[in-house]
């Protein structure tokens, strides 16, 4: 049985009651060590037999609309990892620093890590994003952003609320030089665009919840992620470690990617278990952000064995250059991009 996400207009049509979550999270939410097994729609696939991991060591960065990063632990402890530690931050400085074994990223985010000294290796993705964009009322499409204004806190390629949004700016044949961002290094673009000083904010995972249910929020959605295409069919989160971590741990990276597209198989098309998980053990902000998790993990299709990062890689780089966002070449960003593993998995793992 194929997973399938409760989407956004899921969401919308169940009108749910959180206005009291704004404050909610950055893009990656809080995640920390998940120790229960989280109730499967069905069972995951036995794995074939393999080596002892060269570690017994597994830490992984999750977010908030990683549901088979949260339900992963049990499997990771049968692929042999004994010491299992989910977290919540890190990206690229804790890969190189050796604090993360695994991360999650977006392509951006990779070209960032490549282009200021990282050796990131992409070995697999998991889902498609929950990025949204959102406008006031008389900003029709992406393309009526021409002349507004959007607040960002810099124009870097690190800063996905401005690195993304100039990306599908561009990709929908808008210059992002034709649009006001104003950058302020401490703003609250949420909060200045539901007060009508922002013309459009970008949002992801549990602050695309808080601003759905938001009473305030009297704009609508030009730009959803899990929706629109071709983004829809791209790689977002993607699985990624330091090119010397992987090198001395192929086999340890091989159970870790299995033990999570396991756990992704097992995943019925609500997430509350493995949710529930995460915020019984205070992860994304504890109990109290129960909802709004579970709206970010019931948000994106969990569809592993469509994942193609290189795909992505390739879609991203030549925009991320028109922008002037990457200085480094498409080639130099492919050789990040390692997928045996996945392609063996996709062989091995059968549903």
């Amino acid at each position: 049985m194929k997973p399938h996400a409760i989407t956004r207009r899921d969401i919308l049509r169940r009108g749910s009651a959180l206005a009291a979550a704004l404050a909610a999270g950055p893009l990656l939410e809080a995640c920390s060590q998940v120790t229960a097994p989280a109730a499967t729609a069905t069972a995951a696939p036995t794995p074939t037999p393999l080596p002892a991991p060269e570690t017994t060591t597994m830490r992984i960065q999750c977010a908030s609309c990683d549901a088979p990063i949260m339900a992963a632990e049990r499997y990771l402890r049968d692929e042999g990892f004994t010491d299992v530690q989910i977290v919540d931050s890190g990206g690229a400085a804790a890969l190189a620093a050796g604090k993360l074994d695994l991360a999650i990223m977006f392509p951006p985010s990779m070209a960032n890590a490549i282009q200021t000294g990282t050796n990131v290796v992409a070995l697999g993705g998991i889902h498609p994003g929950c990025v949204e964009i959102w406008a006031q009322q008389n900003v029709g499409s992406l393309k009526d952003l021409r002349g507004k204004t959007i607040v960002v806190r810099s124009k870097a390629l690190s800063e996905l609320g401005y690195s993304y949004t100039a990306v599908v700016l561009k990709q929908a044949g808008v210059d992002p030089k034709d649009v006001n961002f104003v950058v302020q290094a401490d703003a609250d673009p949420v909060k200045l665009y539901l007060e009508g000083k922002n013309d459009a904010v970008f949002v992801a995972t549990t602050s695309a919840a808080a601003l759905k249910a938001n009473p305030a929020n009297k704009g609508h959605v030009i730009h959803s992620q899990v929706m629109d295409e071709p983004w829809a069919h791209l790689d977002c989160c993607i699985l990624v470690a330091t090119s010397d971590w992987y090198r001395a741990n192929p086999i340890a990276a091989k159970r870790a990617l299995r033990a999570i597209y396991r756990a992704a198989d097992a995943l019925p098309a609500d997430r509350s278990d493995a949710v529930k998980l995460a915020t019984d053990k205070g992860l994304f902000g504890g109990s109290a952000n129960f909802a709004l998790v579970r709206e970010a993990a019931n948000m994106v299709p969990v569809a592993w064995r469509d994942s193609d990062p290189e795909k992505s890689v390739r879609f991203f780089a030549p925009l991320l250059t028109d922008t002037g966002l990457m200085k480094i070449t498409l080639d130099d960003l492919l050789k990040t991009v390692d997928l045996r593993i996945l392609r063996e998995l996709k062989t091995e793992l059968k549903k």
